[in-house]
């Protein structure tokens, strides 16, 4: 075949129908204006603009689901339902003359983010530490348009938010919390993963008397960062208040011990006891106290105190007693009875043993010494 060109014309085997240009315009988050222009080149002849038998307009969010199909130059975007600055595939496709041409290009919906007022209260009267609630405030918002403010367009919905929940130091183990309502209680063993997650938790508290347990609330579609509260509560095997009665409580029996070493044959008639710093080691369930123990030798003799330091585990065993310093009568008293530094003690809660009542000791007040006669 021979194709002969002649001054101001062209010659092709086929003719070719293409999109000669495509514009868009965002006029708003909402809205779309588009506009295109395409090419006819016959086999003979020079190109033109045509104008299609058909145009359709299609927009495509990144699965592919479509957003809008049809005619219009002008397009409503359902911006308020997509995910933060989502891409959106535009493609215009023309058919003439059996031909067709299409061409694409991508716009982005508006950038969004949730703010949120987030508690988390936990747990909730459970001896294994798996129920909770959650309390929570929530807005999707949007950057308005060429601003830099932002408006609340809708609370976010179930499918949106949901919360990660995890031991500090093990986040792997974690049980997700998917959120529908403002205020949620849960149970952990509901979800995949409780176990893993109960485990960390006593592991944890059986390490270092303590756990910290992470509350992440996060929003889905959102680019980072998607994480919008973080909730961190530290769980212990006892509250701050029932080891300061412990150690309390076995600072007086450890007293009472030490003052009959050091007391008066005929024992005494007054004695206090200061509880100076304390303080727990998780790892083997043990007391560190120090303290002062002032007393007054029977038929109204003198006073004499004496420091030291008591290290003894939660249960009462394995007590010892450290003389630190005190007064010249209980410095020749402690020399000539106990003959050494430390003083090994009797288990102090014997009763948790023989089940025998329990006896009296010295009271111990670490703010307020109360005065025993």
């Amino acid at each position: 075949m021979f194709c002969f060109a002649l001054i101001g014309a062209a010659c092709s085997s086929q003719p070719s129908f293409v999109v000669q240009s495509f514009e868009l315009q965002q006029t708003s988050w909402d809205s779309l204006s588009i506009s295109a222009q395409f090419q006819f080149q016959p086999i003979l002849g020079a190109k033109s603009t045509v104008s299609p038998d058909v145009v359709v307009y299609t927009l495509f969010n990144p699965q592919f689901d479509t957003l809008y199909v049809g005619d219009g130059s002008r397009i409503a975007l359902p911006d308020k339902r997509l995910s933060d600055r989502e891409k959106i595939l535009v493609e215009v496709c023309g058919v003439y003359q059996n031909l067709s041409a299409c061409e694409q290009k991508v716009v982005s919906a508006s950038p969004k983010r949730v703010v949120a007022e987030y508690s988390v209260l936990f747990p909730l009267d459970t001896p294994l530490n798996d129920k909770g609630e959650i309390e929570l405030t929530s807005a999707l918002q949007r950057q308005k348009f060429e601003s830099d403010d932002w408006e609340e367009i809708r609370r976010p919905s179930g499918k949106e938010l949901s919360v990660r929940v995890y031991v500090e130091k093990a986040p792997d183990d974690h049980v997700l919390i998917p959120i529908s309502r403002s205020n949620s209680t849960f149970s952990l063993d509901r979800y995949d993963g409780h176990r893993d997650l109960r485990y960390q938790i006593q592991s944890s508290i059986m390490d270092s008397d303590s756990a910290v347990v992470t509350f992440d609330l996060y929003a889905a579609g959102l680019a980072e960062p998607s994480l919008v509260g973080q909730e961190r509560i530290v769980l212990r095997s006892k509250s701050v208040e029932e080891r300061t009665s412990e150690v309390n409580e076995l600072v007086d029996r450890a007293g009472a011990e030490i003052l009959s070493k050091v007391s008066s044959r005929l024992g005494s008639r007054r004695a206090y006891l200061f509880v100076l710093d304390w303080s727990f080691e998780s790892l083997n369930r043990t007391y560190l106290a120090e303290f002062e123990l002032h007393w007054q030798d029977a038929f109204r003799g003198e006073w004499s105190d004496l420091t030291g330091r008591l290290r003894v585990r939660a249960d009462g065993t394995e007590g010892t007693f450290h003389f630190l310093r005190g007064s010249e009568i209980a410095e020749e008293r402690w020399n000539d009875r106990v003959q050494s530094e430390y003083l090994d003690l009797t288990p102090l809660f014997p009763e948790r043993i023989s089940k025998s009542p329990q006896r009296n000791s010295p009271t111990t007040n670490p703010r307020n010494p109360r005065r025993r006669q």
